[in-house]
């Protein structure tokens, strides 16, 4: 950064050989970047000022001269200041600082005690090695250039250097603050309301010193929607004092006064009068001018061509001065732009309207593009003669990105807004209507527009709530509310109404499906309650997630020292006791984390389940939790008396298991003994004995096998439940092989058919499903009547349980018999038609019941017989 402050035969204002020429550039310069500029000595005292330090301050030129910088910044950002000055200084080569200052971020204190946030750019003026002082730029965060977009942005600053005129889009008077009509000798009540043409053609031009160029440019820029900037006149005010005033107009673009205009008149006389005191600065200045970084500074030739280069003009384009020097300016233009003419455009602009500002896209050496804010000056000698331009431009890509979200944001919140909104002035009058309001008022705009509120709909006189909220409202200037249901309109309405000086606007909305809803909900609520108070033997709660109880009812509560009362309202912790609070709390928590629990206590002398449910919206979120609680101490009574019965029938089965077993055991000596007496008859005497002899021993022989045959059933009857296998995972299909080997000689001689579907996996004991299998197959072979036997053995899930079954096409059984056919040694037939023990149908019964399942038969006599048995069934996965 070249910081030299007599470095000027090559200086930003190099070649200007006349002190008016150089003024003239210099108040172009200053008045044209809106920052606040300002000249320290090396003592660190003001020595210059700019308007915008004066504006901002509150603080006259002549108060703020000869006075030290911390009267309007902290002591510690002086300090701040000083110290990065210090250390630029320590580290230059020759007097020159190497280092550049860093942007400091601090507050301006005002006149009136206000603190502005600022950003302050410090470029130290060195002289013959020594600091002869500091320059300073200060650009206020706030970026009050921004606040000029819409009526309710821009307001006249406090005290008496700038007033403000507004015209509607029909180019009306529609304001005028009372510095304008102090400046211009307005009666405001007169004004307001004229045509501004009128205005500034009959009354304003009569207090100017020259009115007829000012009254061509003003109405000019009325006709062609154009801006005019920084228009310079004298005029005569009400209290006869002659000023100099610098006049700003520009199109209003969005808010209410879009399509209007704004119209500033700022006091300048000081300015004017300082101007030879700006002379005496300018070699300052133009060190200014090349040390500033925020603004790309630099002259222009009157064909457009660049004369002149500053230090912030590389730093935003990228060029160097030897770069770029003797280009035309239209190489910083996108292509788009040079093939539309804008340059040029803007240099006519800037001649014909004494300045243009513009905003775009512009281009840097590198290609790069950025979002620029561009001013171009026309340089004037004294006498008038145009001797080139002035272009200052600012890198606003930061700004302009913000700008764009901003406005993406805003568009959305706009997007979501349906409220109905109208407007009414102090008479309530109504001022504006949108499309929303005029729908649900059944009125259109032109209907409402300029008629009263209570003319138009005079029931709601009759209505305290909305008479009340109006006349509050305009009264306390506070924001008022209602919600009603007017009959008239057939809906219910919900206002807001937003008081201001000037009237009130009311936002509304039919809220009829919303008290609906709630009047339902709390029906249903009601409903809920009834429900609730009538739960028997029980209690139920509602409560919140801070654990507190917002319904409690039940019968059960005539069984507990607590009352519903004492629940409702209060807080979990503070109706239980620590130990009752401990049991529940789990239960409780878990149904605000969206988890069902359960827990079972003992509460004064009763056993309870208490159930913990939580509360879910149509989102899937839990706002609230649901307790059950049930008296279970009959209950807990009754099951303790049918565990007992059950020990005890288990230990009375376990005694007849061991007697049965050991009787079948037992009975196989006396057995063993006569069949060994049989044998020796017949191998001894089976000679001597007659044909009646050797019947009744046939007889004995067969009796003593049969004996045996039942015994040995009964013996495998008795060791079901304590011989077998830990039942586990098993495929039914090998063990449907292994039966069907076994039965493989019977199936050939009956010629029997066998389908056989394919079989699941079960829970089972492998050895004693074989058994079932084999018992049933043999028994649908055996009595398949005269035809060969046709069975079938299929399967089907049910649940966690698979129905097994074995039909065949036999004999089939009578109804009367179908569950007496699974009684031990029950038999449907003779020994001589059927044999067997009557024991198989008993034995698979209770091997299906040690599975857990049932077994049973379904048959028509004749028609065959179909015997079905359950057993659990297993994961597929496992």
């Amino acid at each position: 950064m070249h910081t030299q402050s007599d470095a000027t035969d090559s200086g930003f204002w190099g070649g200007a050989d006349d002190d008016d020429v150089a003024l003239q550039r210099f108040r172009t310069l200053v008045e044209t970047i809106d920052d606040g500029l300002y000249q320290l000595d090396a003592a660190g005292r003001f020595v210059a000022v700019n308007d915008a330090v004066v504006e901002t301050t509150g603080y006259s030129r002549d108060e703020l001269l000869g006075e030290h910088i911390s009267l309007l910044l902290d002591d510690t950002d002086v300090e701040a200041i000083e110290r990065e000055l210090a250390a630029a200084l320590a580290g230059g080569d020759e007097g020159e600082a190497a280092v550049a200052l860093p942007t400091f971020e601090l507050a301006i204190r005002t006149v009136d005690g206000d603190e502005i946030p600022c950003e302050l750019r410090v470029s130290p003026l060195i002289a013959d090695g020594e600091l002869q002082g500091t320059i300073g730029v200060a650009r206020d965060l706030a970026e009050t250039k921004e606040r000029l977009q819409t009526l309710e942005s821009v307001r006249a600053p406090d005290g008496p250097n700038a007033g403000v005129v507004v015209l509607d889009d029909a180019l009306d008077v529609t304001w005028v603050d009372d510095t304008a009509a102090a400046f211009l000798d307005l009666d405001r009540d007169a004004v307001v309301g004229r045509d501004g043409r009128t205005v500034v053609e009959d009354t304003i031009a009569d207090r100017l010193a020259a009115p007829e160029p000012f009254v061509r440019s003003v109405t000019s820029t009325y006709d062609e929607g154009s801006y005019l900037d920084r228009y310079e006149c004298r005029a005569t005010g009400d209290d006869g004092q002659s000023r100099w005033l610098e006049y700003q107009s520009k199109p209003i673009e969005s808010g209410e006064y879009a399509g209007g205009r704004i119209e500033l008149y700022s006091d300048i006389t000081d300015r004017k009068r300082s101007e030879s005191d700006l002379r005496e600065s300018r070699e300052a200045f133009e060190s200014l001018v090349d040390a500033v970084e925020e603004y790309a500074i630099f002259r222009l030739d009157a064909d457009g061509t660049v004369i002149s280069w500053n230090q912030g003009a590389k730093q935003i384009k990228g060029y160097d001065a030897d770069e770029i020097v003797g280009e035309h300016f239209s190489t910083f233009y996108t292509q788009e732009d040079r093939a539309d003419g804008i340059p040029d455009q803007n240099l006519e602009i800037a001649l014909e309207n004494g300045s243009v500002e513009d905003e775009g896209w512009r281009v840097r050496q590198d290609g790069s593009r950025f979002w620029a804010n561009v001013t171009i000056t026309p340089v004037r000698d004294a006498d008038g003669t145009h001797r080139g331009f002035l272009k200052v431009t600012r890198d606003m890509t930061d700004r302009w990105e913000r700008e764009q979200e901003l406005e993406s944001e805003l568009q959305q919140i706009l997007g979501r807004v349906s409220d109905a909104f109208y407007a009414v002035d102090d008479e309530f009058r109504f001022t504006h209507v949108n499309d929303r309001a005029a729908e649900l008022l059944e009125r259109s705009e032109d209907e409402l527009l300029g008629e009263r509120l209570w003319d138009v709909f005079p029931d709601l006189r009759d209505f305290d709530e909305v008479w009340d909220a109006f006349h509050t409202a305009m009264e306390t200037q506070s924001p008022t509310s209602y919600e009603l249901y007017y009959d008239t309109l057939d809906f219910w309405v919900e206002a807001n109404l937003y008081p201001s000086a000037t009237g009130i606007s009311v936002y509304f909305r039919d809220v009829t499906e919303r008290v609906q809803r709630e009047r339902e909900l709390e029906e249903s609520e009601q409903r809920y309650r009834t429900l609730a108070e009538h739960f028997p033997n029980g209690i139920v709660t509602l409560f919140d997630h801070d654990l507190e109880y917002t319904l409690a009812a039940g019968q059960g509560f005539d069984k507990i020292p607590v009352d519903p009362d004492d629940l409702e309202g209060e807080n979990f912790y503070d109706v239980w006791s620590e130990e009752t609070a401990a049991d529940l709390e789990p239960a409780l928590l878990a149904a605000l984390e969206g988890e069902q629990e359960s827990v079972e206590l003992k509460y004064v002398g009763r056993e309870w389940v208490l159930y913990a449910v939580p509360i879910t919206d149509s989102r899937g979120d839990v706002f609230a939790g649901v307790t059950m609680a049930h008296d279970i101490t009959e209950r807990k009574k009754s099951q303790r008396q049918l565990e007992e019965t059950i020990a005890q029938l288990e230990e009375s089965n376990e005694r007849l298991e061991q007697f049965a077993y050991a009787a079948s055991h037992d009975l196989q000596e006396p057995l063993r003994m006569v069949s060994s007496y049989l044998q020796l008859i017949e191998s001894r005497y089976a000679d001597t004995l007659d044909e009646d002899g050797e019947e009744f021993l046939e007889f004995a022989v067969d009796g003593a096998e049969r004996m045996r045959d039942m015994i040995d059933g009964l013996l495998e009857y008795s060791r079901v439940e304590t011989q077998g296998a830990p039942l586990e995972p098993i495929a039914l299909d090998p063990v449907l092989e292994d039966v069907l080997e076994d039965l493989q000689l019977q199936i050939e001689e009956t010629d029997a058919e066998i389908a056989i579907e394919s079989l699941p996996r079960v829970e089972g004991d492998a050895s004693q499903l074989r058994q079932v299998f084999q018992n049933l197959l043999s028994n649908a072979l055996e009595y398949s009547g005269d035809e060969p036997p046709r069975v079938r053995v299929d399967a089907e899930r049910r649940g966690d349980r698979w129905l097994i079954s074995v039909a065949d096409e036999g004999i089939g059984i009578d109804a009367d018999e179908q569950e007496a056919v699974f009684n031990v040694f029950k038999r449907l037939h003779s020994r001589d038609e059927h044999p067997g023990t009557g024991i198989g149908l008993a034995l698979c019964q209770r091997i299906v019941e040690r599975h857990g399942g049932d077994i049973w038969v379904d048959s028509e006599p004749g028609e065959g017989a179909t015997f079905s048995f359950t057993l659990p069934a297993v994961d597929d996965r496992e």
